[in-house]
């Protein structure tokens, strides 16, 4: 079955395209018609939807501001743009606004609008797998340092206007050259991923967790609320939870190496102006001081 959501306000138009779905042959197709962007962006948080057919010229919304919108609040899902404008230049604005295909009303059958719709779903979906491949790092499947940015942003831009803080994490796998050097660069590997999943074990889901290259690892968490933490006694409260894991691995795991990790933490302060890479280097300068405490 394709779900198929259908965004436009010409009673005509949604009709005729009802009809034409309706033609297609042993095909399983179900239609959701809204006549507004807003009614189809709440429809798509309560339903799940294949594609979404989408006309440029809505009550609430007009031109490539529709697209922007939509794909803002549901970017999982694939665009059709319906327009009447027989136009190329519309066509490609279209496209490269982020929708998939382009069709004209009045021009369209069964067959045009399945055409349509499944190569919709299947571009989609390999630029998902396409888009993953270039921010995910393929040895951890963590975020890669490009897909740690990216995120990391995203959240830094959105907390920055809600006005709340957060933490960076700044994480280094200890002794990976003398891994690499005494065992060879697959015991490096291997060291790498453990140190991944204690990562992913101590930390949430919902927390940005990222291998930035080579053996270190950066995490950005939310402030816990209903906590008051100073920053020493939260950085230490991480590492003795990092610490519990590792005792427990290194006990447990059977390695020929000891895993250690060192970390450090900021505090990202939204009343203060400053830069998503100042906040690592702050971070990663308490890491350090915490990895030569470790030597002395």
């Amino acid at each position: 079955m394709i779900k198929v959501l259908l965004i436009e306000d010409n009673p005509g138009d949604a009709r005729l395209i009802r009809e034409v779905l309706s033609d297609t042959d042993h095909l399983n197709v179900e239609l959701k018609w809204v006549d507004q962007l807003e009614t189809g962006i709440e429809l798509i948080t309560k339903d799940a939807f294949d594609v979404v057919l989408l006309d440029l010229s809505l009550p609430d919304s007009h031109g490539m501001e529709t697209i922007i919108d939509f794909r803002e609040q549901a970017p999982a899902i694939p665009i059709v743009v319906l327009t009447g404008l027989d136009d190329e230049e519309v066509a490609l604005n279209a496209v490269q606004h982020g929708a998939q295909d382009y069709l004209i009303k009045g021009q369209v059958n069964s067959s045009v609008i399945m055409r349509s719709m499944r190569y919709a779903i299947e571009r989609h979906r390999l630029q998902d797998e396409l888009y993953n491949l270039s921010i995910i790092d393929e040895l951890t499947s963590l975020y890669n340092r490009r897909g740690f940015f990216n995120q990391a942003q995203q959240f830094m831009n959105a907390n920055a206007q809600e006005g709340k803080g957060f933490y960076v994490v700044v994480a280094d796998l200890d002794g990976m050259k003398q891994i690499n050097d005494s065992y060879g660069h697959h015991m490096g590997d291997l060291a790498l991923m453990d140190t991944a999943n204690i990562l992913k074990e101590v930390f949430r889901d919902s927390d940005i967790i990222s291998r930035m290259g080579g053996d270190e690892f950066t995490v950005v968490l939310p402030e816990t609320q209903g906590h008051s933490w100073s920053l020493d006694a939260f950085e230490q409260e991480i590492i003795l939870k990092i610490h519990q894991r590792l005792h427990s691995f290194n006990l447990s795991a059977g390695r020929i190496y000891r895993l250690s990790i060192s970390l450090g933490l900021f505090h990202y302060n939204p009343a203060i102006p400053v830069t998503l890479g100042e906040l690592i280097i702050q971070a990663d300068h308490r890491m350090y001081i915490n990895k030569k405490e470790k030597v002395t």
